[in-house]
């Protein structure tokens, strides 16, 4: 029997994909779609740090507004003088497996061919990103580059509420093996501590988005 909490079982998990390089210059910036905005603030502040000179945005409809996520993505981005030709918007992905598809043609319609990514994204959706730049990419593999913001996994819960920060967390978990399986990511190492702590919160009763 298993008699870490919850929470403990769940710092595990979330430490596993919340990845992150060290920062340095690339390219171009690569954010996913996705409802938490502080992605937006973050690749606004690397570009202001010229970091790189390019960023795309991706998402598409959001049920509580009429823009889409790529456009409020673009909106706050903009809110640090970031001029418009220095945003490319793709407000048709769905998921990150498009995120990098979409945004690879993107970049090769201007003229980009990077060598090197930033990749921002929430912290437990890192390794979810990395591993699909890491499949979806066509030819030669840029350097990938993770950066999420710096947050605790209690700080990110309070923000956005335990039930759902539980669900989303152990949800992309999941996917990591069935998502690789089907070539959307790339196969990623799950150590065995990872995996049991998933499996018990699974026993428990939690349930994965």
């Amino acid at each position: 029997m298993d008699n870490r909490s919850d929470d403990q079982l769940l710092a595990i998990i979330w430490n596993y994909l919340a990845i992150e390089s060290p920062l340095q210059h690339a390219d171009v910036i690569i954010v996913d779609g996705t409802k938490d905005t502080n992605v937006a603030h973050l690749a606004a502040e690397l570009y202001s740090m010229g970091f790189a000179p390019h960023i795309v945005v991706s998402g598409g409809e959001q049920s509580e507004s009429d823009m889409t996520i790529a456009d409020s993505m673009a909106k706050i981005i903009r809110s640090y003088d970031v001029p418009e030709s220095a945003i490319t918007k793709d407000p048709t992905a769905k998921n990150p497996t498009q995120v990098i598809s979409n945004a690879q043609t993107l970049l090769s319609e201007k003229g980009i061919t990077p060598k090197a990514i930033l990749l921002v994204d929430t912290p437990y959706m890192s390794r979810t990103l990395h591993a699909s730049a890491e499949a979806q990419w066509r030819g030669d593999l840029p350097t990938l580059i993770d950066r999420h913001e710096t947050t605790s996994l209690p700080e990110y819960t309070l923000r956005h509420g335990r039930g759902e920060t539980i669900r989303d967390v152990l949800g992309n978990f999941q996917r990591l093996r069935s998502y690789a399986k089907k070539g959307y990511q790339s196969e990623q190492e799950i150590p065995d501590e990872v995996q049991v702590a998933y499996d018990t919160m699974i026993w428990r009763g939690h349930k994965s988005r």
